[in-house]
């Protein structure tokens, strides 16, 4: 009995073994069929996506192993006979939100962005964004995006142009993303992402950037990879306050303003493309010290530049509000205050020729009511456009209207000459660092009507 006990327990033992393998096998065909087992491919992918573009050791971390990623590209630069406005589109999905989306363009017009003075200074309507110094953009709703020069000329377009524009969002699942991961063009942005998602995005739109210019021989050096990200908004200790490129504007040292403590705002991009500052009278500094300044006394003062395609970007952006030199200009008006051109520097006196205004009356539904004066440069080798305003004291209540005096109005262009004279030669403000040259004035915008 015992050897045919023996005999029995060696039968099974291949049995055993043979059940064993056979379970392990369906156990990971089954694990596969619940969508594991992917990373490996899915990494893959990843170097070969979009072009070889995406910066890979910033992204790995994101690759879900449950599933196949998806890929959609078309552009250009993947077939090079296509027509397409793009000479990259590409979404790479991992399922569950986690992705990375970019795009990128030859710019033939503007510059798809707001980029106004209040654009720069209080991005995403007042409610803060993020930026990355050394880098000419922002993040939007459709993540990080930026603007930069291909000096040799871009491909893939029917009419020639120098300028790049490269778009990134990178979704980790958390961000309310949908499952492709990609950037929905049809919906607002409902919110700002964490610090560490806005930095991925930059860095990928940044690389992208890097990559397409050295195959198109752009012949300029690539773009510094940011660091770190800047938080624009005021709540998170309004780190744009205080500027050493704004400390020109000083209300002990810039004639025609109110005199006082005044507080500065700067953008934080620190572009070799565009700059903006702003000041504003300090109300709560002030109190007690200084008197309130009188009606039509300056007390906000704006001035930004922009360069190349983003001048023109910025110019039309104003234009299409009518807030350009020329629009509206009255019949008595001198051709100098229609915006004739005349050398930036010239002597103030020539300000004296024009003789006291007529008075003229400012609406409460004027918005903001400012005088905005324009100039053009070449800066850096590129045209570029500036644009300071004077801002008065006034109180205005709804439906009411206030009137300027011709001495007044007046005051007003004196002022906006000086903040413009002020604003180019400030030995620490952009326009100086920028090697701005050969400005001409262009005119005064009556923002008020």
């Amino acid at each position: 009995m015992r050897g045919l006990w023996g005999r029995a327990r060696q039968r099974r033992k291949p049995l055993v073994v043979l059940m064993a393998v056979v379970g392990i096998a369906g156990a990971v065909l089954a694990t596969r069929d619940s969508g594991g087992g992917h990373l490996a491919a899915n990494q893959a992918q990843l170097r070969k996506a979009c072009d070889g573009t995406l910066p890979y050791g910033d992204l790995e971390r994101l690759v879900r192993d449950e599933r196949p990623g998806k890929l959609r590209q078309h552009g250009t630069m993947l077939a090079p006979g296509q027509e397409s406005r793009s000479l990259l589109d590409c979404s790479l999905s991992w399922g569950d939100g986690s992705g990375v989306t970019v795009h990128a363009e030859a710019l033939v017009s503007d510059v798809p962005q707001a980029v106004e003075t209040r654009d720069l200074l209080e991005p995403a309507g007042g409610h803060g964004t993020f930026v990355a110094p050394g880098t000419t953009g922002q993040y939007g709703k459709r993540g990080a995006w930026l603007v930069t020069d291909c000096l040799g000329g871009l491909g893939g377009r029917v009419r020639p142009t120098t300028d790049l524009y490269v778009t990134a969002r990178v979704t980790n699942g958390t961000d309310g993303s949908d499952e492709t991961g990609g950037a929905d063009e049809a919906t607002s942005w409902s919110g700002k992402p964490d610090r560490a998602t806005a930095l991925l995005g930059f860095r990928t739109a940044v690389q992208v950037a890097n990559v397409l210019t050295k195959a198109q021989h752009c012949g300029s050096g690539p773009l510094t990879m940011p660091k770190t990200v800047v938080d624009t908004d005021e709540t998170h200790g309004a780190p744009g306050r205080a500027l050493r490129k704004c400390e020109w504007i000083d209300g002990s040292s810039l004639p025609g303003i109110a005199s006082g403590a005044w507080t500065t705002l700067g953008d934080l991009q620190e572009s070799t493309g565009l700059s903006a500052c702003a000041g504003e009278w300090d109300a709560e500094k002030n109190a007690g010290e200084r008197p309130r300044p009188k009606e039509w006394q300056v007390t906000e003062v704006e001035a930004a530049s922009w360069s190349g395609i983003l001048g023109r970007s910025a110019y039309d952006s104003y234009e299409r509000a009518g807030h350009v030199p020329g629009w509206g200009a009255q019949e008595d008006e001198s051709p100098s205050e229609a915006g004739a051109e005349a050398d930036s520097g010239a002597d103030s006196g020539a300000d004296a020729d024009r003789g006291v205004r007529q008075e003229d009356r400012v609406s409460s539904y004027a918005g903001r009511p400012q005088l905005a004066l324009w100039a053009r440069s070449v800066c850096g080798g590129r045209t570029t456009y500036h644009r300071v305003a004077v801002l008065p004291e006034i109180q205005l209540g709804d439906g009411e209207t206030a009137v300027i005096s011709g001495k007044d109005r007046t005051r007003l262009s004196t002022s906006a000459r000086t903040v413009l004279d002020r604003y180019l030669d400030a030995e620490d403000g952009w326009p100086v660092s920028a090697d701005c040259r050969d400005t001409k004035v262009l005119g005064e915008v009556e923002q008020w009507h």
